[in-house]
């Protein structure tokens, strides 16, 4: 049975989907075997298929209902003081990470700037944006540098000299996928992306390229299209609670996920949408794939087709993992939003793609959630003695030197059933919104449900697949998936 639902779900995705999760230091047995932890969570998905089929009725009441509540606020002098201060934190933050990086201690773990790059910020600000909303652009610091030099700039006299380009429409924000993947690139592939130095080397080379790219094509074209730090971050954040207008001087409170639904309606969709959540999804896979023990059979069937794994000590084999992941993603969505097409001929496939790519943001934050939480409450309580003395010199600057991270206050059991609960919570979100946007797609109540099949076996494979993935490094040898797999 389990073999049955192993090699189904993994074949269907063309590359084996064994992950090392992050921060498994324990086995765990399972008190019921993993396929029964697989139907199950196929079986809620089905029924909350089934559920809203049963009420496509109030489906018009609830697209009509704001689920929202606005208020403006005034733009006073201190909310202008109090925004140039969270400005200017943030920009120092930056410096202090890039020094530290260049002149602190050289171990990873006692350094400031891998361990605020990786985990708190890049794992633990993407959560907080995710529950609360998108409030990076004001605390942005490459746009705050910008602003800096522009005023500088303009204060003794100097015009700007660099030529202006125009970005054409069709290129999107393809750029911001490629610097995406790039990222996750780095980040697993390159093995020296957490040594201090060579963090804040790629901090500073980014910094340069921004400013570069600011002045060029314009801060705003650079930030909505090429930026995918803040492209990232607003996708995430139309998941929050909050939403703010900073032209209109308003603040949306919401119900987590609205804002995803509230997007589409106001917000043009640019060309590239649905490659870069894609990419959002499978970077947080890949980290796990390349240290599984089912790595070497991807290297085996690199040297089947002729190309050496070992050439360019694994540059290779990772950049051909991590695209071959993203494209394997792309072409399964691709296939079932093509069936889409095929019951409703009207609606073009590249509306559905558009359409349907913003309901795949809550899976993104379950499987950031799911792969990297126990990391940010263990590892990332580093960040209090690390950012007292970012230099090694003795300094105690918040009072936290002495402090060190507190181990076992969440067991792997509890790990355990965390992830599964976002998991399956994050697809079933995405299925309700999914529904929600077919129905705009069509009025028709029964060709919405149609088109909506297609992608529910699509997110049901997916959860099986993620628990999959989550499990083999988590459980034991009893019930580890890879040894089950390796002995067939």
């Amino acid at each position: 049975m389990r073999s049955l639902v192993v090699s189904s779900v993994l074949s269907f995705f063309l590359i084996p989907f064994n992950v090392g999760a992050h921060s498994f230091d324990e086995r765990y047995d399972l008190p019921i075997p993993l396929e029964f932890f697989l139907m199950g969570s196929a079986m809620i998905l089905g029924l909350s298929f089934l559920l809203i089929l049963i009420s496509t009725q109030y489906w018009s009441y609830f697209d009509r209902w704001k689920g929202q509540y606005t208020f403006a606020f005034s733009r006073s002098p201190l909310l202008g003081w109090l925004i140039y201060f969270l400005r200017a934190i943030s920009l120092l933050l930056l410096v202090l990470v890039i020094a530290a990086g260049y002149f602190g201690p050289q171990n990873p773990l006692m350094n400031l700037a891998p361990t605020f790059i990786w985990i708190n910020w890049w794992v633990g600000f993407s959560l907080c944006i995710s529950l609360v909303g998108n409030f990076w652009p004001l605390l942005n610091p490459w746009s705050a540098l910008f602003d800096c030099l522009h005023k500088a700039l303009q204060h003794f006299g100097l015009k700007r000299r660099f030529p202006t380009f125009t970005v054409p429409a069709k290129v999107g924000i393809y750029p911001a996928t490629f610097f995406l993947l790039m990222w996750g690139w780095m980040e697993v592939v390159y093995p020296i992306a957490f040594v201090p130095q060579k963090i804040a080397t790629l901090a500073l080379i980014w910094t340069i390229v921004s400013m570069l790219g600011m002045a060029v094509l314009g801060k705003s074209v650079w930030i909505k299209q090429f930026d995918f730090f803040s492209i990232c971050f607003n996708l995430l954040g139309e998941f929050g609670i909050l939403g703010f207008q900073a032209q209109s001087s308003m603040v949306t409170v919401r119900l987590p996920g609205r804002g995803i639904l509230l997007s589409g309606d106001h917000y043009h969709t640019s060309k590239g949408l649905t490659a870069f959540i894609i990419a959002m999804l499978i970077i947080v896979l890949f980290d796990g794939i390349h240290g599984s023990g089912a790595w070497p059979f991807f290297q085996e069937a690199l040297n089947i087709i002729g190309l050496d794994a070992t050439l360019g000590n694994g540059y290779l084999e990772g950049t051909i993992g991590l695209i071959s992941l993203w494209l394997s993603f792309f072409g399964v969505y691709y296939f079932a939003c093509w069936v889409s097409h095929q019951i409703v001929p009207t609606v073009s496939i590249g509306q559905i793609m558009q359409r349907f790519s913003r309901p795949l943001i809550p899976i993104a934050i379950a499987y950031l959630f799911a792969h990297n939480f126990s990391s940010l409450f263990t590892q990332g309580q580093s960040i209090i003695f690390l950012i007292s003395d970012p230099f090694g010199l003795g300094w105690n600057l918040i009072g936290g030197a002495q402090f060190r991270p507190v181990i076992g206050l969440i067991d792997v059991s509890q790990i355990w059933y965390l992830a599964v609960c976002s998991i399956v919570l994050g697809h079933v979100i995405a299925l309700v919104l999914t529904h929600a946007y077919a129905m705009r797609i069509t009025s028709s109540a029964k060709y919405a449900t149609l088109m909506t099949i297609p992608q529910t076996i699509f997110m049901i494979l997916l959860t099986m697949m993620s628990l999959i993935i989550l499990a083999e490094p988590l459980t034991s040898s009893e019930f580890s998936l890879l040894n089950m797999w390796l002995s067939k």
